[in-house]
């Protein structure tokens, strides 16, 4: 996730350099400066492949030779797979609101990726996310579906299941010299962590349901696993499905003169243990419940991600015998 901290705080916008009668690979390596991002992820990363990162960084000078933003993201995924570089943040931004569907007589609230730094669409994320659980009776199960979530930003996602998460610690974040961060939601405000940006919201009544089912699946990601740990503080939810994708860290964000660094800046600590396992360090999510076929039906020409029949057949049964 990127944040005014990140943006203001940890790095500035680098200048160009202009000067007259330069060679043509010499303007362009005048105009792409990675150093910023090279030195905040060498002092602040958490670097899971040192070997592969000491290498690059030898090949590259310590970044003086990336002239790209190809090379820069091949060396920042050297270090950790779930950092990368982009042009700019309107690549990586998606403002789907959750939606309620039907499914083999299942109700079920999808909860979608989401990423915008624009509040209106943050807060229109949360609020429909709100109103479609208040909508759902509190005698039935609640099946949110987080198995096409691929991340974004937790904060939107977590004040939207807020009714069914208590208040409290939601998750710790570890920097790379084992200081602990801890995020904290109080009274509709989301505080604290790592490099994160306070998030206010309007606290709704907690809502309570005879059971809560949460489907992930190998493209439930980042942002969406992250949320999730928030979610199973709730000791009424149940993961079902096959484990995440597994990019549980926390990422910070660079602003270079003609690029986006996004950087993996912290581990976690989950409040409970999801599956017996606390600390987290890009491991994928284990379901409570897993189940043998993938949430996801392979996507077929002009189709959007959609439920696998199959898997729901598995999710009705596995209901039906939970009872």
């Amino acid at each position: 996730m990127i944040t005014n901290k990140c943006r203001y705080g940890l790095v500035g916008l680098i200048s160009i350099v202009l000067t007259f009668g330069l060679s043509a690979s010499n303007r362009l390596r005048a105009s792409f400066n990675a150093m910023p991002a090279i030195t905040y992820m060498s002092k602040y990363g958490i670097i899971n492949h040192r070997t592969q990162w000491q290498a690059m960084l030898h090949a590259t000078d310590h970044g003086r030779k990336i002239t790209s933003l190809t090379q820069l993201n091949q060396i920042l995924r050297a270090a950790n797979l779930h950092s990368f570089a982009v042009a700019n943040l309107r690549q990586v931004e998606h403002a789907t609101r959750p939606t309620k569907t039907m499914s083999a007589g299942l109700t079920i609230i999808n909860v979608p990726a989401f990423y915008s730094s624009q509040h209106q669409l943050q807060k229109q994320y949360w609020t429909q996310l709100q109103h479609l659980i208040k909508q759902t009776k509190p005698t039935t199960d609640l099946i949110l579906n987080f198995a096409a979530n691929t991340g974004g930003s937790s904060a939107p996602m977590i004040a939207g299941l807020a009714a069914i998460i208590p208040d409290g610690l939601l998750y710790t974040g570890i920097t790379n010299h084992h200081r602990n961060r801890p995020r904290v939601m109080y009274h509709g405000r989301i505080t604290g962590g790592l490099g994160q940006d306070d998030f206010n919201f309007s606290q709704p009544t907690a809502a309570h349901f005879r059971h809560i089912y949460a489907i992930i699946g190998n493209q439930t990601a980042s942002a969406a696993e992250v949320t999730i740990m928030a979610l199973k503080r709730n000791p009424h939810v149940t993961l079902v499905g096959r484990s995440s994708a597994g990019y549980t860290s926390l990422n910070g964000g660079v602003f270079l003169n003609t690029a986006v660094a996004v950087m993996t800046i912290g581990t976690l600590k989950a409040t409970v243990k999801i599956h017996g396992q606390q600390y987290f360090n890009n491991q994928p999510l284990k379901p409570d419940i897993p189940t043998l076929y993938q949430p996801l039906a392979p996507l077929q020409l002009g189709q959007s991600p959609h439920l696998d029949a199959d898997f729901l057949s598995e999710l009705r049964t596995i209901m039906k015998h939970y009872h």
